[in-house]
């Protein structure tokens, strides 16, 4: 199968794909960057593979194709959050077919190389994987390598969906992939920036006031300058900032903060904390596990496992440990994703052993 290069809207407004689901994956660069930026969107219909240039097809375009369309996808968090920034919207139903994997007994982080693999014993070529996608022409490898992402995808896919359906568990995908939807669509909206600091859950009071200033003038300054967080401010700087009571620009410069970055944001930096110990403490991270309830932890764990080799299943896609956590903290308050499809026969059995 020969792919279609789309490089202007007249190519992608001429385009009609029939009705059925849209197999899709994209190439986005985010290595120096906040935002994702899209490169590459690679669309199977069905009867042809769309190679869609977004350097020269603009979002709205795209964002109309892809419109209440079915989009089935591998592993797609990212490239939803990519699809998202790039068009304004996020996609609202979606197929991933490494949830699909996963809920069929496959590893829960299959590659989809593995997966081709594994179905259709096809062995793809991986040397386009680390790529600039941005950069123009693009080589005949990374060529080839973006269509071989949706060559096999219809096929894969079927072969998924005949197993789930077998198992009586296409509900369960349709749970999953709604469930993964969600949460891009959450992270898109923020939430409390401090809590991606790694160290935060040391903190408290004072100190953990003026950890969530800083961490929310550093999320505004990443947005703003299409920076990571990192390159804005590293989580051990912001830590040791949030501590100290007294700060000048010689305390910054004694954390070894860059020159330039005390000369633009030093007082800022200063103000911001100074700000954040006069304002309301947030709650705190829930504190480390007392020896009993780490025992019931193990405890359910192992039933989990039991549970798992029951349905043929990883134990990591019955139930994630922080949700075993959350559920020894407090029985009486199931988490969200214990109360679809896994409450009959994975919550309730944890249950019974509180």
């Amino acid at each position: 199968m020969s792919y279609i290069w789309c490089d202007k809207d007249e190519q992608i407004q001429d385009w009609a794909p029939a009705a059925g689901p849209l197999y899709l994956d994209t190439e986005f660069m985010r290595d120096r960057t906040y935002w994702p930026r899209l490169a590459l969107v690679q669309a199977h219909d069905g009867d042809a593979i769309r190679l869609i240039d977004t350097t020269g097809v603009s979002a709205p375009v795209l964002g109309a194709v892809l419109a209440d369309r079915c989009l089935v996808m591998h592993s797609c968090s990212e490239d939803l959050e990519a699809l998202q920034y790039f068009t304004g919207e996020c996609p609202q139903h979606i197929e991933d077919t490494q949830i699909a994997a996963a809920l069929v007994g496959e590893d829960m982080q299959m590659s989809y190389q593995r997966l081709v693999e594994q179905q259709l014993g096809v062995a793809l070529p991986k040397g386009a994987t680390r790529t600039d996608w941005l950069r123009r022409p693009l080589s005949a490898e990374q060529l080839s390598y973006a269509e071989d992402d949706v060559k096999y995808l219809p096929e894969v896919t079927g072969r998924l969906r005949e197993r789930l359906r077998a198992l009586g568990r296409e509900a369960w995908w349709r749970e999953e992939c709604d469930r993964l939807v969600v949460d891009v669509r959450r992270r898109g909206q923020g939430g409390e920036p401090w809590h991606a600091v790694k160290g935060a859950g040391a903190l408290q009071g004072e100190e953990l006031a003026a950890l969530a200033a800083l961490a929310r003038w550093r999320e505004e300054m990443a947005r703003q300058r299409d920076l990571p967080r990192s390159f804005v401010l590293k989580d051990p700087v912001m830590l040791e900032l949030s501590q100290r009571r007294r700060l000048d620009r010689s305390a910054l410069q004694s954390l070894g903060l860059h020159p330039k970055l005390i000369q633009r944001d030093g007082e800022r930096i200063i103000a911001c904390l100074e700000q954040g110990r006069r304002e309301t403490p947030p709650e705190p991270l829930p504190e480390p596990l007392a020896r009993p309830q780490r025992d019931q932890v193990k405890q359910l764990r192992d039933r989990v496992t039991t549970l798992a080799n029951d349905l043929g299943l990883q134990p990591e896609v019955l139930v994630r440990r922080r949700w075993l956590e959350a559920l020894v903290r407090d029985p009486e308050s199931l988490p969200e994703p214990l109360r679809g499809w896994r409450r009959e026969p994975v919550a309730e059995p944890l249950l019974e052993m509180l």
